[in-house]
């Protein structure tokens, strides 16, 4: 009883991480190099587990930068999903294409793309795609700012809802770190996405993490993750996050 206690309490968790992967972090996704050439992680993980129910988790992550002089190209792929019994707990994925054209130091052109899907929430298909500006505020060794306001078209189908609905959105963000002093990192990046025909049709997202360098190998790390939406399909609550704590250690 007391397995099966936390076995349901574990995949609730990753059921509410899912529900908030509707407003995409990309500023998490970029890898920090500056110069040229390829860079990349790809992951991999399935797990099936038969006691009482049968339990199927499947994940796939593709994550590819490139980088020549002014260019910046970076292609994003995640897939989750986990089945206890017949019941879908996290059924969502996304793929992402971005294009960055650093025009001056503190001036780059961004152009994306995006497809994505959350069965729980009732989200069939969202496509994306959009163009901007970003403005790189501040920089140095213990503070990086970014702003930027981008123009964004949206396509969506909505799990019995006859129509698909097509929206005209800004997708305006800041993010930031900053490193309290040499044992401690806070990053933060904020997304507001209002439509142009509604103002009272928006979203707010946030995502935000502490890590704290507890030695050499051991760090500390709790993240915080928001949605706000105020037009959720019937029946998803217009608020919804998650506040995850961890250890990670490094060998």
């Amino acid at each position: 009883m007391f397995a099966r206690t936390i076995r349901t309490a574990f995949i609730f968790i990753l059921c509410i991480q899912g529900a908030l992967a509707q407003v995409i972090n990309i500023e998490s996704k970029r890898f920090l190099n500056d110069t040229n050439g390829w860079v990349g992680k790809i992951d991999f993980n399935f797990l099936l587990t038969r006691n009482t129910q049968q339990i199927v988790q499947v994940g796939n992550n593709v994550h590819v930068q490139y980088q020549h002089n002014r260019h910046r190209f970076l292609v994003l792929n995640d897939v989750n999903f986990i089945k206890a019994g017949t019941t879908d707990f996290v059924n969502a994925g996304y793929q992402h294409f971005r294009y960055n054209y650093k025009i001056a130091t503190p001036l780059t052109w961004e152009a994306f793309t995006q497809v994505q899907y959350n069965k729980i929430l009732r989200l069939d298909l969202r496509f994306l795609s959009g163009t901007g500006p970003r403005f790189k505020l501040v920089k140095n060794k213990n503070l990086r700012l970014y702003l930027a306001t981008l123009y964004m078209f949206e396509y969506e189908e909505i799990i019995d809802q006859l129509k698909p609905t097509y929206t005209h959105r800004s997708s305006s963000y800041l993010t930031f770190s900053i490193s309290l002093n040499k044992n401690a990192d806070i990053t933060s990046t904020t997304f507001y996405q209002p439509n142009f025909a509604d103002f009272n049709d928006y979203r707010i997202a946030n995502d935000s993490a502490l890590e704290i360098y507890i030695g050499k190998r051991l760090n500390f790390k709790t993240g915080f993750n928001l949605l706000y939406d105020t037009r959720q399909p019937l029946g998803i609550p217009n608020l919804v996050y998650s506040l995850k704590n961890g250890l990670s250690f490094k060998f």
